[in-house]
C-alpha cells in the first residue's frame, strides 16, 4: 500500500498551529494514529506569552477521508475552559469565542462532511446546557453547540444520544455540511419551518426560564439571517 502523500495530523496541523483566538495560540499536539492511517486523535491547547494551558479544549478524532465519496468527519470534545501553570483560568465562551474556535475546525470539513461535538456527562454549561435543550425537544440549532454548528456552515443535524450498537461513543451532536446550493436551500427551508414552529409555540406558551430564553433567541437570530438571506425554496 502507497504512503498517504500527506497525513492527518498535518491537515490539522495546517488548519490550526498557532491560529489566533483571541489573543490566544492554539497549539494541535499529541497526535496518535487512529483505526486506519487516514484518522488520528489530537487535542489542541491554548498558549499565550509562551505559556501553554494545562488542558487541552479540543480532544478530538479526525478522518482526512478517502476519494470523492466518503468525506472526512471530526469528532470532538470541547471544553472552553483552560488552566494555565500559574493557576489562571481562561473561558473561551464566556470570552465569545468559541464561534472561532469551531470556524477553525469547520474548515478541514468540505461540503458533504460531518462536524460530531460531545456533549454527554460534560460539566461546562456549554454542553450541559445543549444536553438538557437537547432533551427538552428544542431544534438542535437552539443549542449552544447547535448554534455554533449552524454558525460555521452545517445544516442537517443528528442527535446520538442513544448510540445505536452501543459502537459510536459518547452522546453527540452530528452536523453535515451541505454538499450543494440546492440542499443547502433545502436544509434551510425545513429549519425555518421547525424554528418558526419553536418560536411560535415558546410564545403562546411563554418562556419558562433562562435557558429556554436564550433558545428562543438563538432560533430568532437564525430565523432572521435566514430571512436577511433572502428566500428559501
Amino acid at each position: 500500500m502507497a504512503a498517504l502523500m500527506e497525513k492527518p495530523a498535518d491537515i490539522i496541523a495546517a488548519a490550526c498551529a498557532r491560529r489566533d483566538v483571541g489573543g490566544f495560540l492554539l497549539e494541535p499536539r499529541d497526535f496518535r494514529g487512529g483505526r486506519t492511517e487516514r484518522e488520528t486523535y489530537f487535542n489542541i491547547f491554548l498558549s499565550r506569552d509562551g505559556a501553554l494551558s494545562r488542558n487541552p479544549v479540543v480532544q478530538g478524532l479526525f478522518f482526512m477521508g478517502r476519494g470523492e465519496y466518503i468525506k472526512p468527519w471530526i469528532e470532538f470534545r470541547y471544553d472552553p475552559l483552560a488552566t494555565f501553570p500559574d493557576g489562571r483560568e481562561v473561558d473561551l465562551d464566556e470570552l465569545g469565542l468559541t464561534g472561532e474556535v469551531f470556524s477553525l475546525l469547520g474548515v478541514l470539513i468540505p461540503p458533504g462532511g460531518s462536524m460530531m461535538v460531545i456533549y454527554g456527562a460534560e460539566a461546562h454549561p456549554f454542553s450541559a446546557e445543549t444536553e438538557r435543550g437537547l432533551k427538552r425537544n428544542f431544534p438542535p440549532q437552539a443549542t449552544p453547540i447547535g448554534y455554533r454548528l449552524w454558525e460555521a456552515g452545517f445544516r442537517w443535524y443528528k442527535d446520538w444520544y442513544f448510540p445505536e450498537g452501543w459502537l459510536e461513543g459518547a452522546m453527540k451532536l452530528q452536523a453535515t455540511r451541505p454538499l450543494d446550493e440546492s440542499i443547502r436551500l433545502l436544509r434551510e427551508a425545513q429549519a425555518r419551518k421547525e424554528l418558526e414552529e419553536f418560536v411560535s409555540g415558546m410564545r403562546q406558551r411563554g418562556v419558562p426560564d433562562p435557558e429556554a430564553r436564550r433558545a428562543l433567541a438563538r432560533a430568532e437570530e437564525i430565523l432572521s439571517s435566514l430571512v436577511s438571506d433572502g428566500p428559501s425554496y
